[in-house]
């Protein structure tokens, strides 16, 4: 073989590789989020800081927003964002991370990693074609209506896994309805962002929709004297910042630039199938590290919300 074919078959094992390693990198940071996020909501040290939903939230995303102010000055100054655009990121920064992770975190505080990561993952392509179906982006099949049917009959199998009036007295219940709101706000901002931003990078969305999340977090913990917890940052402990860390650095920058690379390489719908692993690593940290129940309720739901979804994109394609 001459060393020309022997560079370009190089190259080929590369370019098929690295994408691999992209996207199976940000599946496992994202799945560990939640046992990260549960951590630092529930720490089972007594020395340590139990942190707000809404703390957390401003703390993670505060942190990433300086890696993204950078690209976002680059396409002010150069023009290739308008007001109009920054407005609407603005708009969709609300949406997608001040509202998205309140209620996340409010839902995996009062429920768990595990199930926050199937109601978070599970849902997204039923909400996203949900939303399809009302907006008249695509007609209702019949077969869409069952498969719809047979993810909310696993998100029911899960969210009352326990007797009415428990759910409710521990807040299992309304963590659980935070999660499926959340969810639901997921895919309305892929929807609207899908529409309104066809002329903007990804990177671009991400550093204006982060940054504005960020301030509203920020703004919404200061305001209010119930989630400003802003001295007991220094009382964070080793582990506790650690966790943090992950969270601003790991998940929320290097995974998504791990996934855009991917994204680049290879289709989409390729890709979006190995999301429904995040629920598998989120499980499986959740159990062995936090002591989480794993319950027949549990693994029947994931199944039956795994079904469905796995139906809804055969459909799409």
């Amino acid at each position: 073989m001459s060393q020309t074919a022997r560079k370009q078959e190089t190259d080929k094992q590369t370019n098929h590789l690295l994408p691999s390693v992209g996207i199976w990198f940000s599946t496992l940071c994202w799945g560990s989020a939640y046992a990260a996020a549960r951590f630092l909501l529930h720490p089972d040290q007594s020395d340590s800081v139990t942190l707000h939903p809404v703390m957390l939230a401003s703390l993670r995303f505060g942190i990433a927003s300086f890696f993204f102010i950078i690209p976002l000055a680059r396409a002010i100054i150069h023009h290739e964002i308008t007001g109009r655009h920054l407005v609407l990121m603005a708009l969709l920064g609300q949406l997608t991370f001040s509202l998205y992770y309140w209620l996340q975190y409010t839902g995996i505080e009062q429920t768990n990693a595990s199930v926050a990561s199937i109601l978070g993952v599970g849902l997204i392509p039923i909400f996203t074609a949900l939303i399809a179906q009302i907006s008249g982006a695509e007609s209702l099949h019949l077969s869409l209506f069952g498969a719809l049917t047979l993810g909310f009959l696993g998100v029911a199998l899960i969210v009352f896994q326990q007797p009415p009036s428990v759910s409710v007295q521990s807040g299992f219940l309304i963590g659980a309805f935070c999660l499926i709101i959340n969810t639901l706000f997921f895919a309305l901002y892929s929807n609207l962002s899908k529409r309104w931003m066809q002329d903007i990078s990804p990177v671009v969305m991400t550093s204006g929709t982060m940054i504005s999340g960020a301030i509203g977090l920020l703004l919404l913990s200061l305001l209010d004297p119930m989630t400003n917890q802003w001295s007991e940052v220094a009382r964070l402990n080793i582990t506790q910042w650690e966790a943090l860390l992950f969270l601003a650095i790991g998940c929320s920058v290097l995974a998504y630039f791990a996934y855009n690379f991917a994204l680049s390489k290879r289709d989409a719908s390729r890709i979006t199938i190995y999301f429904y692993f995040e629920p598998i690593v989120a499980i499986i940290l959740g159990v062995g590290l936090l002591g989480e129940p794993l319950t027949w309720q549990i693994i029947i739901g994931t199944v039956t919300i795994g079904i469905s979804a796995i139906i809804v994109n055969l459909m799409k394609k």
